[in-house]
């Protein structure tokens, strides 16, 4: 019979990520039980029903007692509560990890906050979608995806190699970068592509939107992704996402000049360019 990595898992937000790592957890059978917290009844009765989880709760101190690992899947703005709140309930060599999308702000702030018995290590799975709820989570959402993990050196390296373990078994492919890397490169290829669909969408009159075909979908897809969640990444990276704004923009001034010349020559070279580098991208 194959040993359990964790006795007892808790999930801190049974959401898409959430309910996915809790489903994804049980089909890899890497832990005897999981527990859930919502702040909605009606979430917890579909997080079981589904199967994410075994049990759920609103009590976030019986939610993580005794957990081997608690991993925090709730919005950045968060974090900071959340953590103060579960510190005295959690028992002595638990590990807490998070999923959020910015880590210099959380990786301080659990650093700061939890107890020197308790280890933390940050994470942050490259996988997702527009949409929200446990309804949406699916047991293959890490496969073949990109598990960022953020250590310190505060970081206890046996607890960092168990998240890593952790991590592959549910299929993801761990890579390792500093709190502030992470935020530098995420910038770039999350929180810019977001912050550009929003204003594309805010460009576009509503009158125009019924001739939005493929193309104009494809780009702004995430535009309807959660604002509570998105608003709190935005805050937590903003230095970050405003580098890679200006870039941007400098980019699509370029683009801009070479279009108001009629310069077919270096449209031609931004294209070319562009289909490139995005060949590069794995499928």
């Amino acid at each position: 019979m194959r040993k359990f990595i964790f006795k007892k898992i808790s999930i801190v937000g049974v959401g898409l990520i959430g309910g996915s790592i809790g489903l994804a957890v049980k089909k890899s059978k890497l832990a005897g039980e999981i527990t859930g917290l919502t702040s909605c009844k009606t979430t917890l009765k579909r997080a079981v029903r589904s199967k994410a989880i075994d049990k759920g709760t609103l009590d976030l101190g019986e939610c993580v007692k005794d957990s081997d690992l608690v991993i925090l899947a709730v919005p950045v703005t968060e974090m900071k509560n959340i953590i103060t709140l579960i510190s005295p309930h959690l028992k002595k060599g638990c590990i807490v990890t998070d999923i959020a999308s910015t880590k210099q702000e959380v990786v301080k702030i659990a650093e700061q906050i939890l107890p020197k018995e308790i280890f933390f290590v940050g994470t942050h799975p490259m996988a997702g979608s527009e949409k929200r709820g446990v309804d949406f989570a699916t047991a293959n959402l890490f496969k073949d995806s990109v598990l960022i993990v953020t250590p310190t050196t505060k970081t206890n390296k046996k607890c960092l190699n168990k998240v890593n373990r952790f991590w592959c078994e549910l299929g993801a492919r761990v890579v390792s970068l500093s709190p502030k890397k992470h935020d530098e490169v995420i910038a770039s290829v999350s929180h810019l592509p977001h912050a550009i669909a929003v204003s594309l969408m805010n460009a576009v009159t509503v009158s125009e939107l019924k001739f939005a075909a493929g193309g104009f979908k494809d780009v702004t897809r995430i535009a309807e992704s959660s604002e509570i969640i998105w608003r709190g990444i935005f805050a937590s990276n903003s230095k970050e996402i405003v580098k890679k704004i200006n870039i941007f923009i400098e980019e699509l001034n370029e683009f801009k000049k070479a279009l108001k010349n009629t310069c077919k020559a270096k449209i031609k070279l931004k294209l070319t360019q562009a289909s490139k580098k995005r060949s590069q991208i794995e499928n």
